[in-house]
Parts: C-alpha cells; sequence; structure tokens
C-alpha cells in the first residue's frame, strides 16, 4: 500500500475545517494531526483573522536585528 502525501497547506487546512466543526474534542483532534495544542490554536486563530491565507508557511526571519553590525563599520577599506 502506497504512502498518502499530503502537502502542509492542505493538513492546516484539514485541521482548520475540522476544528470548526467541532466533531471530536480539540485534543483528540491536534494528536490525530499530531502538532501540539499551542499550535492547533495558533492555526486556529490565524484563520479566524486572515481566512485560509493566514495558515499558509511564514517567515521565521526576525522582522529586525538589534546587535547587527551598522553598515559604515562593516566594510572593510
Amino acid at each position: 500500500m502506497a504512502w498518502k502525501t499530503m502537502d502542509v497547506h492542505e493538513q492546516r487546512v484539514r485541521f482548520v475545517v475540522e476544528a470548526t466543526q467541532k466533531v471530536r474534542p480539540f485534543s483528540a483532534l491536534c494528536a490525530a494531526y499530531q502538532i501540539s495544542r499551542p499550535t492547533g490554536y495558533l492555526w486556529l486563530q490565524r484563520y479566524h483573522e486572515s481566512g485560509v491565507g493566514g495558515i499558509a508557511e511564514q517567515s521565521r526571519k526576525p522582522h529586525s536585528s538589534p546587535r547587527r553590525t551598522d553598515a559604515t563599520m562593516d566594510s572593510n577599506t
């Protein structure tokens, strides 16, 4: 039997749909999708705020780097 593949976005959409339908307890749903409850709540919050586009993979890059070397000091000329 072949493994069924599912991309991350599809998994998140299915999770959010099942969570909003409240078919089974939230903790059981998170266990079925192998995610933590805080992650499940985060996906639900993003879905309620921004719709399906809100649960897409987001960059983990920091918005700022306060300890970054100043560009004028970085050049060795």
